[in-house]
């Protein structure tokens, strides 16, 4: 059996190779004539699959190690009878820290105080989920726009509001999908006449989809409130490509990676190579504990005293600092860049845990419980 897999899944090689022949290959720039003799392709989102791709390989499995599928021409994999998988909520943490993270930096940087502001989130799939819950958690006033799920889960168990609302919000923490299509589509939902509603001091997080939110127009609002917003943005409207205008906005810039912690990463792999080998009837599969790894921090203590921001920061920060990601991001871009660099940057991710590897100790009680509520685990 013959495998092509996208060398930026981690533990691919050694998941796969005791029962095939695995060949890794960029992602990006994966060809028809590379897929045209493989019985399985495993992707993550920079590969477009479709008729283009496959039509006449051998191919009949697909696996993408990715919660979004906009990369994938589903109907195509359906009509020819090709088995289709994905990671939904893989990586569902991993975006849940990122977002706290950034949070934690504009605190520290900007003295930005979100604890007891209103909180909206865009998007209530699985990570729209657990960033909605960690708010909850600790105690904020927290609403979500998703009119998709809003239909489907019973009123008043979830804060749904109207878009309008959410973007009133102090904090908007966008996880919506990309789609062109439906009653909904959300390419460009967020555009000029929307963003004329948020106000000076809002915070912006963007770690969904590129092309949701007009970059034209999100510039266009900056400098109407002079430069009076905090602007956070994993994914971008050109990817691989980043429009400079824009990124010179951005408090906090990085290359769609807020989902890339070594444990989403990994379970994203595993979530896929479970598919793989119900398809192929391969019995006894590594159970999820054995194909994760285990965090760099395994503990830390913090001080007694009033909860605050700032602790919260710093105890976030000893696990993930997202400045880092986007030092390294303007540092080489600052250095000249071309279509290569972003994809550059996610190749040689500088690795991180997620919060949920590490316990926390000592503390006050509000202030053990506040960390249990971003994504630690408290003793």
């Amino acid at each position: 059996m013959k495998i092509i897999a996208d060398e930026n899944m981690p533990n691919v090689a050694t998941l796969f190779s005791p029962f095939a022949d695995v060949e890794l290959v960029n992602g990006r720039t994966l060809s028809k004539e590379q897929v045209k003799d493989a019985d399985a392709l495993l992707v993550r989102s920079v590969t477009k699959v479709n008729k283009a791709l496959l039509e006449g390989s051998s191919v009949r499995f697909v696996g993408s190690a990715t919660i979004g599928v906009d990369h994938i021409d589903t109907e195509y994999l359906a009509e020819q009878g090709i088995a289709f998988t994905s990671a939904p909520g893989c990586n569902a943490e991993a975006v849940a820290d990122y977002v706290f993270s950034a949070l934690g930096y504009l605190s520290l940087s900007k003295s930005l105080s979100w604890l007891g502001k209103k909180i909206g989130v865009i998007g209530y799939g699985n990570v729209g989920k657990t960033v909605y819950d960690r708010f909850l958690a600790l105690g904020c006033n927290v609403c979500v726009y998703d009119p998709f799920k809003e239909q489907e889960i019973a009123s008043g168990t979830v804060n749904f509001a109207s878009l309008e609302t959410v973007l009133g919000c102090a904090v908007v923490s966008l996880h919506a999908p990309l789609t062109t299509t439906g009653k909904y589509p959300t390419q460009g939902m967020i555009g000029a006449e929307l963003l004329s509603g948020v106000q000076a001091g809002t915070t912006i997080i963007s770690a969904g989809r590129g092309g949701v939110i007009d970059e034209v127009a999100l510039r266009g609002r900056h400098h109407a409130l002079q430069g009076a917003l905090n602007i956070v943005l994993d994914v971008w409207q050109g990817e691989p490509l980043i429009d400079a205008s824009t990124l010179a906005i951005a408090d906090i810039a990085t290359p769609h990676i807020a989902g890339y912690s070594k444990q989403g990463r990994e379970k994203g792999t595993w979530m896929v190579y479970q598919a793989f080998c119900r398809f192929f009837d391969i019995p006894n599969p590594l159970d999820l504990e054995k194909a994760i790894t285990a965090g760099r921090i395994r503990s830390i203590g913090i001080e007694k005293g009033p909860l605050t921001e700032e602790m919260l920061s710093r105890s976030m920060h000893a696990i993930y600092d997202v400045a880092r990601d986007d030092a390294r991001l303007r540092g080489k871009y600052r250095a000249g860049s071309d279509r290569s660099t972003f994809d550059w940057l996610r190749k040689h991710y500088v690795e991180r845990d997620e919060f949920n590897t590490c316990f926390v100790s000592n503390g006050k009680q509000a202030d053990l419980k506040a960390l249990r509520a971003i994504g630690f685990r408290v003793e």
